[in-house]
């Protein structure tokens, strides 16, 4: 069986699917995947053309569950855990593959910083790829050694059934806020989307004779809701889970409540924030059977999530840190967590996305740092100056000055720091570029920030 959506795949034999997409209706190559030999198409709405099945809606269903067919169901035998939430996804992924690899479950990751496996990095796309790129990669990875599979499931990929099809065995919800407002209307259809994993495709799970075990942040407000709108879901509590926490210069150190005992832990990561992720990787991976005092024993030697609170490493006394924050909660976590010293933020915000957040991001930058250098981050087809415009029209402080070259303002945070001081880059993380108009630049924030050290 040979499954595709794009029509120039086609061979005698296939099954196409006609798909609107971003850019290319799929309904407008019908005729073609005809002429070349297509032996079934499959529609989301009716076309009038003979041996046209339409679908509405279940169109990508329907290419999810044949796409898993098609490469032999893989998650139907492998573990499988989907994290979804607006902030902290990557590292609670990259949390979850370190426990259950520690103790001897090999396990993939898939997500924002590509898929990987066996010390293999692939890239992706996007954070959560299409229905038949992601069962060709569960099957390969199935090959290849993996028992389970950690990925991040997006509300974009939820929403366009990208993720459907798959037999998962644990879902976990962290947390919403405003973000992806250029997709979502509100943030009812965002909170909905995600959902989605834990009511339609836990409800498929089950038609295939799996169980999927859901958890939820109770503290977050849309994690106690999804809690109370589905009995299944179980809620765990990092307010109350979570005691004598104590900040180290080598992370932080804590007791954490599981299975009805308090257990000690060390993990090297920074800011009390970072125990949300934590107990969510905690949670899904004791319900997956490791023990809890073998799950918290192996935090201990967690390296920690590029891009994501990366310090960088120098001699004049001042600590640097490059983190990914590019939304208003992230953004405001990881400055909450690090005051108590003199703290210069550098920051900007992306182009042809969610302007909404823009004067938000900026009024959280500058209450919450002593200094504040808004740039640029990834502008795309916008202009600069107008994004940062948007970002100063919520400024009401005077702590800020504007640099559009990144690489400058980079520069100039680091060279302004004393011994003593803080200095957070925020946006881009892991990111090795900047997306300029149509085209992609090399820019890391990172080597820049070494370079600036120097």
């Amino acid at each position: 069986m040979h499954i595709t959506a794009n029509s120039k795949e086609v061979k005698p034999g296939s099954i196409f699917f006609a798909l609107q997409g971003a850019k290319y209706d799929g309904h407008l190559f019908i005729q073609e995947a005809l002429n070349q030999g297509a032996s079934k198409v499959y529609s989301e709405r009716d076309v009038g053309i003979p041996g046209v099945t339409a679908l509405g809606t279940d169109a990508r269903k329907k290419l999810a569950e044949l796409a898993s067919e098609m490469y032999g169901n893989p998650t139907h035998s492998l573990k499988m855990i989907g994290v979804t939430g607006t902030s902290g996804k990557t590292t609670t992924t990259y949390l979850i593959h370190h426990l259950l690899e520690t103790n001897g479950i090999p396990c993939a990751r898939l997500g924002t910083n590509g898929g990987f496996f066996k010390g293999h990095e692939i890239e992706t796309a996007n954070t959560t790829p299409d229905a038949l790129t992601i069962q060709k990669w569960f099957s390969e990875m199935k090959e290849q050694g993996a028992q389970a599979i950690v990925m991040e499931a997006s509300s974009h990929a939820l929403h366009q059934d990208r993720c459907y099809g798959i037999a998962w065995d644990a879902a976990c919800f962290l947390n919403l806020s405003r973000e992806h407002m250029d997709y979502h209307p509100t943030l009812d259809h965002y909170f909905n989307a995600k959902a989605l994993l834990f009511t339609i495709h836990s409800r498929y799970t089950e038609s295939l004779g799996k169980q999927t075990t859901c958890y939820s942040n109770q503290d977050s407000a849309f994690g106690a809701r999804l809690i109370r709108e589905n009995e299944s879901v179980f809620g765990y509590s990092p307010h109350d889970q979570i005691r004598n926490l104590r900040n180290t210069s080598s992370g932080i150190i804590f007791e954490v409540l599981l299975a009805g005992q308090w257990h000690e832990a060390t993990c090297p990561l920074f800011g009390a924030f970072q125990t949300e992720n934590i107990l969510a990787a905690l949670s899904v991976t004791v319900g997956l059977g490791i023990p809890p005092e073998k799950a918290c024993a192996s935090l201990a030697t967690f390296s920690g999530v590029p891009g994501r609170m990366e310090y960088i490493p120098n001699d004049k006394g001042i600590s640097v840190f490059v983190d990914y924050a590019h939304k208003p909660e992230a953004l405001e976590k990881v400055l909450s967590a690090i005051q108590g010293r003199t703290i210069i933020t550098v920051f900007g915000c992306g182009g042809d996305r969610d302007k909404t957040k823009r004067p938000v991001m900026g009024e959280i930058a500058t209450r919450l740092s002593d200094f504040v250098i808004v740039t640029s981050d990834n502008p795309r087809t916008e202009n600069p100056s107008q994004i940062i415009n948007e970002i100063e029209s919520g400024i009401a402080k005077e702590n800020y000055i504007v640099i559009p070259d990144r690489s400058k303002a980079i520069r100039e945070a680091i060279h302004r720091a004393k011994p003593g001081d803080l200095v957070l880059i925020a946006g881009k993380g892991h990111e090795d570029y900047q997306i300029i108009g149509t085209e992609k630049f090399f820019f890391d924030d990172r080597i820049e920030a070494r370079k600036a050290l120097q």
